[in-house]
């Protein structure tokens, strides 16, 4: 029987057990939080736990250089140098290459065509915010798009949004992808004692058959990864 979604739990945290235990097949998720709140670091854990369960990834980025983004997972002692090899593991770094170089007004149309892409399970948009801040200008554009992403998910295809909403000049043109996102988190940042926790707040996760937290919290640790501390939630 083909699985319902797409397995990213590892040994070392306890992540999947409050996120319903896999990332929904053929779905959207919107993840939105302001900068340092945790999304990319996330991210990476999602693409590492993926990876571990043979799920091929792309993870387009508007922060990291190939070989920043490769120290960073190895950092965390996620090692991802074979499934880079063996292609699947796609990573685009975008906003370090061609930022300064090019404007990025085009980077929407870019997006519709690069069929390539979208070949692996999961996609990541990192930040999707950022990538299309200059694209998404009128609500057309946005339809356009969402509809691009609703016929991924149509085929199986998960794709994963981040969104920091200070960086957009319209915020409001984002809403239509989180309202009609399958699973939709809000980052935060707490101060508990001087020691930084980092939330993840689950607002929605349909179609889990898992039970899902109201919201979790963790910490990042160099060598480690993700630490989940339950107790700093409340």
């Amino acid at each position: 029987m083909e699985e319902k979604g797409y397995r990213f739990d590892l040994e070392r945290d306890e992540l999947h057990n409050y996120l319903g235990g896999y990332l929904p097949k053929g779905a959207i998720i919107y993840i939105e939080g302001p900068y340092s709140s945790g999304k990319s670091v996330l991210c990476q854990r999602f693409t590492y736990g993926l990876l571990t369960h043979s799920h091929s990834v792309t993870y387009i980025s508007t922060e990291l250089t190939v070989r920043e983004f490769i120290n960073q997972m190895y950092s965390l002692d996620f090692p991802i140098a074979t499934p880079l090899l063996q292609g699947s593991l796609l990573y685009i770094p975008v906003y370090p290459l061609i930022y300064r170089l090019r404007s990025r007004t085009d980077f929407f149309q870019k997006l519709l065509t690069a069929h390539h892409l979208y070949q692996r399970d999961v996609i990541f948009l990192d930040t999707f915010s950022s990538l299309v801040e200059n694209s998404l200008k009128a609500k057309e554009g946005t339809i356009k798009y969402l509809s691009f992403l609703k016929k991924l998910a149509a085929l199986g295809k998960t794709i994963i949004l981040t969104a920091d909403r200070d960086e957009i000049s319209n915020p409001t043109l984002l809403d239509p992808f989180k309202s009609s996102s399958t699973v939709y988190l809000t980052l935060t940042v707490k101060e508990i004692g001087g020691s930084i926790t980092k939330i993840i707040k689950i607002n929605r996760y349909s179609t889990a058959e898992n039970p899902i937290e109201d919201s979790v919290g963790f910490k990042v640790s160099p060598g480690v990864g993700i630490i989940i501390e339950i107790t700093a939630v409340g």
